[in-house]
């Protein structure tokens, strides 16, 4: 039993690692396999194996590196720039709501502004605070309030600093999706891989190997803890191999 494209980067990495191994490993003993023709072959399947498994490798290492370093950053500076705005929006509503008369958040002028309060401006992340930010800055500029110049000059410093971040965020996902991409064609690199060697192993030992064969591409589902029990196996699949 082969690994899928839909099991673990790390699981795949570490059966298809012991199997280009192993591979290796019985193409150097001519007990194992007399013929020089097939050890060659031997070799030569191996050697895709591992050369598949660090291209996996190195575009998982990529996806981990930003996604746990360059997008966390991005993140992180995000909810420090939100946090800020957030504190601007409470700045707007409270300066907006004082200079009414009333005083009231329920004043029609308040509420064209507001309308449903300031939890829709400060509950999403930065990735919709530049959005809002504008929409906002819209309808101040589009109101009659006597102090709009105010608010006006409040935002117009949040939304230069909130859109590259906001930015920064969103692509960062799109980065890290992309990332994701590479690393599952990696991973079904890896698996064709496997089932084209396989076929390439067991022609290279014939029949009389097909023990051997199944020591090098054993059970991935057995995992690391059966491991040490296949090796029995595998030595008595030597004795076999060397059989006329």
């Amino acid at each position: 039993m082969l690994p899928t494209v839909g099991s673990d980067t790390l699981k795949i990495v570490w059966y298809a690692s012991e199997v280009g191994g192993r591979t290796l490993g019985v193409a150097t003993m001519e007990n194992l396999v007399p013929e020089a023709k097939r050890r060659a072959a031997l070799e030569e399947s191996g050697n895709k194996v591992v050369a598949a498994v660090k291209q996996l490798v190195g575009a998982y290492v990529a996806r981990i590196v930003f996604e746990y370093v360059d997008q966390r950053v991005a993140l992180g500076k995000g909810r420090g720039v939100d946090r800020g705005f957030d504190a601007v929006i409470a700045a707007s509503s409270e300066t907006i709501r004082t200079s009414l008369p009333d005083r009231s958040p329920a004043n029609p002028e308040y509420r064209a502004i507001f309308p449903h309060g300031t939890e829709e401006f400060t509950s999403p992340t930065v990735k919709e605070d530049e959005d809002l930010a504008i929409d906002l800055r819209k309808a101040v500029h589009d109101s009659t309030l006597p102090i709009k110049t105010d608010v006006l000059a409040l935002l117009d410093k949040v939304i230069p600093l909130v859109g590259p971040v906001a930015s920064a965020v969103r692509e960062g996902e799109k980065h890290v999706n992309a990332l994701f991409q590479t690393e599952l064609s990696a991973r079904k690199l890896v698996i064709d891989t496997l089932w084209e060697e396989r076929k390439a192993v067991e022609t290279a030992l014939g029949r009389g190997g097909r023990g051997l064969a199944r020591f090098i591409y054993f059970d991935f589902r057995k995992g690391r803890e059966n491991e040490a029990a296949e090796e029995p196996a595998g030595a008595a699949d030597a004795e076999e191999t060397q059989k006329p």
